[in-house]
């Protein structure tokens, strides 16, 4: 005879947060500061020129510096262009970048006078 109540979970949901947590550092993105310095060397030296490779979609030539992604070819680069997302992360790019001493003020580690 089977006692009626409720089922015993099959697992444990620790094992679905360490899944989700993994998926969210292995697409991980740069930085605003990282992408705003990427900016700055492409603005001082000019275009990069970006060596093949075979693990990136293009083989790592179709590149949106203010995004930070590759794309597969010239068509869906173009096509990213016009998109909200991309016009957002080009103003957001185009802010003034924020030194340490501000954001050590911000936290409240630096002197207000």
């Amino acid at each position: 005879r089977a006692a009626m109540g409720r089922y015993r979970p099959k697992r444990t949901q620790k094992g679905k947060l360490d899944h989700k947590k993994a998926i969210k550092l292995k697409r991980r993105k740069k930085d605003l500061d990282q992408i705003q310095d990427e900016i700055k060397l492409v603005m001082k030296k000019g275009p990069l020129k970006r060596a093949f490779d075979p693990d990136l979609p293009g083989l790592g030539q179709f590149y949106c510096i203010h995004c930070a992604r590759y794309f597969i070819n010239e068509k869906t680069l173009r096509a990213h262009m016009k998109t909200k997302d991309h016009k957002k992360q080009v103003k957001k790019t185009q802010e003034k970048q924020y030194t340490q001493k501000e954001a050590e003020e911000a936290a409240g580690l630096g002197t207000a006078n």
